[in-house]
């Protein structure tokens, strides 16, 4: 009888095993449906005088168990009149035209941004670098990093600023 009740604990051992494992595989299939990040931003200062420059702090969030390479994120900066346009000799880093980019003389190629497994990153960007913020007034800034994954533009949340 004991020899029963031993077989028996090892059959349900090996059953409750397998169920879980199937469960973990069907979790790991499901989130690799979705994005491989989590992006966010932050303002340094929500008030920047005029002459000064706004910074924003782009978070990407590796959401996955493997290391990933993130494209270069685009910020995006709305005044009172619409989306500005960003300043020719910014060198943004791309080969590619945008339709809000002017071309560009020169491209410059950065290497890659690499996230580990289940880890963030921080990048800080110089907003006056990029657009024209010389003019008082309220500004929303938002940007759009490339999902490794799905290769889709995914877009942080906005954050507003003032220029004084």
């Amino acid at each position: 009888m004991p020899k029963l009740r031993i077989t028996i604990l090892i059959l349900a051992a090996i059953t409750t095993a397998v169920v879980d494992g199937a469960s973990v595989e069907a979790q790991t299939m499901a989130r690799s449906d979705g994005p491989a990040i989590a992006v966010r931003i932050a303002l340094q200062k929500d008030k920047v005088p005029l002459g000064q420059s706004p910074w924003v702090f782009l978070n990407v969030e590796n959401l996955t168990d493997h290391e990933i390479v993130v494209g270069e994120p685009l910020p995006h900066v709305e005044g009172e009149k619409g989306e500005l346009p960003m300043k020719p000799q910014s060198g943004i880093v791309t080969d590619t035209l945008h339709p809000r980019i002017p071309r560009l003389r020169n491209v410059v190629y950065a290497g890659p941004w690499t996230i580990a497994p289940r880890d963030s990153s921080i990048l800080k960007y110089q907003l006056a670098y990029y657009f024209d913020l010389s003019a008082r007034g309220q500004y929303t800034v938002y940007m759009e990093v490339m999902d490794p994954s799905t290769h889709k533009l995914l877009r942080t949340n906005r954050a507003k600023f003032e220029m004084q």
